[in-house]
């Protein structure tokens, strides 16, 4: 017999897929650890070939936000991002005036999902997101093979 518990069991991930018909729930953030932020595009354009212009933007935004920029990598269909925020409302102005402004330049729509979080502990999960992020990097360039895992 399991045993119960009195407390709810927290999520740390919340958006992209997982959301799908459950638009209500609120999204956990917590601006004391980090966050891992995924972008998902609907693939019309590749996002790889506007690097520059993306990264440039987001760096922008997020000086202008308050928000650090530890870890970024631009794909053909999405962007990864290892972000700190001071509070939930410079997560929110940075994360509206990226995704306007790359909507505005690649056209109406393109967003295919709702922005993907996941709460990242400092120390070893730190650490693994950051190689995560380091091997879509080498991936996407073509320096290393595409291999399949879970994040």
């Amino acid at each position: 017999m399991k045993q119960l518990s009195f407390f709810k069991k927290i999520s740390i991930e919340h958006g992209g897929s997982l959301t799908r018909g459950k638009r209500n729930t609120a999204k956990p953030l917590d601006s004391r650890k980090l966050l891992h932020l995924v972008l998902k595009s609907n693939g019309q354009c590749s996002l790889f070939k506007h690097r520059k212009f993306i990264e440039q933007t987001i760096l922008r935004q997020a000086e202008l936000a308050g928000v650090k920029v530890y870890g970024l990598s631009v794909q053909h269909d999405h962007i990864h991002h290892k972000i700190a925020f001071s509070s939930r409302a410079s997560y929110k102005k940075f994360v509206r005036c990226v995704t306007s402004l790359l909507s505005r330049k690649f056209g109406r729509g393109m967003w295919k999902y709702r922005p993907y979080t996941k709460i990242v502990h400092w120390g070893r999960h730190s650490e693994k997101l950051s190689n995560y992020i380091k091997m879509n990097e080498l991936e996407v360039r073509g320096e290393i093979p595409h291999h399949p895992r879970q994040r």
